[in-house]
């Protein structure tokens, strides 16, 4: 898993993509469809750059992007979804393997960027009883293979390091069970807790206001079961396989999302089990936003009042301090 892909190859890569992407669309749905699709991703490039502030017409062309996208896979693949046996027996789990929290970054952590590795130590703090295992390119066989459909895409330049690691997120949760969290999670309370280790877990935050598909009714990169759901991400799973046995391109950046979202409309215990996650870290959000003003002991109490996980990124530089005050990442991340 060591192959590298051109950046400006990358870039002209997903260009021609996404407008295959279209042809495609257009070809199973419609072209209006398939135009306000490709508009809608540009959306979100341009919010991705100037902030996620959604106008009523973007968030219309959004929403009407996610159902295109979503009936495009039940056209091409509703026969699968309707045959598919949502009851099959599982495995059983290696107990040495059992209720561990995963977490990965490929190139291990000695070439992590300073804020993953301080994340994954936020993490490790309060993990209570429960042992974090840090995937990566050298570890990565020792707890699960990927078919040839998945390295095939790969070696390819098809399937990206990030959707990559969307497959194995749910291999390992399928395989084991336990909690998924993305490397750049700062956590700040207890992982002990029942919530964490609930039948089905993810990040939950019903009055999430941007149009995505998931509408904050779960996060893929907050994911979790104990050993009787595992069955909930093999699906899921299983759904990420049928689609790169088939099909060359990537239909949408957020397939997973769709996929998750296709299997509860497609099977009632897997609605059910994500309708019973209870709502949980409020201000996920919020923290990545502030980290470059100065540190705030009552914002911060405030912030983790109902909220134990906080999602960064470790593409951004922050300042430790503003005006000889620490800041917000001065505070946390440099003590």
């Amino acid at each position: 898993m060591t192959k590298k892909h051109n950046n400006l190859g990358r870039i002209v890569h997903r260009a021609s993509e996404e407008m295959y992407a279209t042809q495609k669309i257009a070809e199973v749905t419609s072209w209006p469809e398939a135009i306000n699709t490709f508009r809608a991703k540009l959306d979100i490039q341009v919010m991705n750059h100037n902030g996620y502030k959604e106008s009523d017409a973007v968030k219309k062309r959004l929403l009407r992007k996610h159902e295109t996208v979503l009936k495009y896979l039940e056209n091409k693949f509703g026969d699968f979804y309707a045959a598919y046996d949502y009851r099959a027996p599982l495995p059983e789990v290696d107990p040495a393997l059992e209720n561990k929290i995963w977490m990965c970054w490929w190139q291990g952590l000695d070439n992590a960027p300073e804020i993953v590795k301080a994340c994954v130590d936020s993490v490790r703090r309060n993990a209570g009883n429960r042992e974090v295992i840090i995937i990566t390119d050298k570890n990565l066989q020792e707890y699960v293979s990927f078919p040839k459909c998945i390295l095939k895409r790969y070696n390819e330049g098809i399937l990206s390091k990030t959707h990559i690691s969307d497959f194995l997120r749910l291999e390992l949760l399928s395989r084991y069970g336990g909690l998924w969290l993305d490397a750049t999670f700062f956590c700040a309370g207890s992982l002990d807790k029942s919530l964490y280790s609930a039948p089905l877990f993810s990040i939950k935050r019903p009055d999430y206001f941007h149009a995505s598909v998931a509408g904050g009714m779960f996060a893929n990169y907050s994911l979790g079961c104990d050993n009787e759901h595992r069955r909930v991400f093999a699906t899921i799973r299983d759904y990420f396989l049928k689609y790169w046995e088939e099909e060359q391109f990537l239909v949408d950046y957020l397939l997973t999302d769709y996929l998750i979202v296709l299997a509860q409309r497609h099977d009632s215990y897997i609605d059910q089990a994500f309708k019973q996650i209870k709502p949980n870290n409020p201000m996920c959000d919020e923290l990545f936003k502030i980290l470059d003003e100065p540190y705030d002991a009552l914002k911060w109490k405030a912030l983790t009042k109902d909220t134990n996980l906080f999602k960064l990124t470790w593409k951004q530089q922050f300042k430790t301090s503003s005006n000889q005050q620490d800041t917000f990442f001065g505070k946390i991340f440099k003590q």
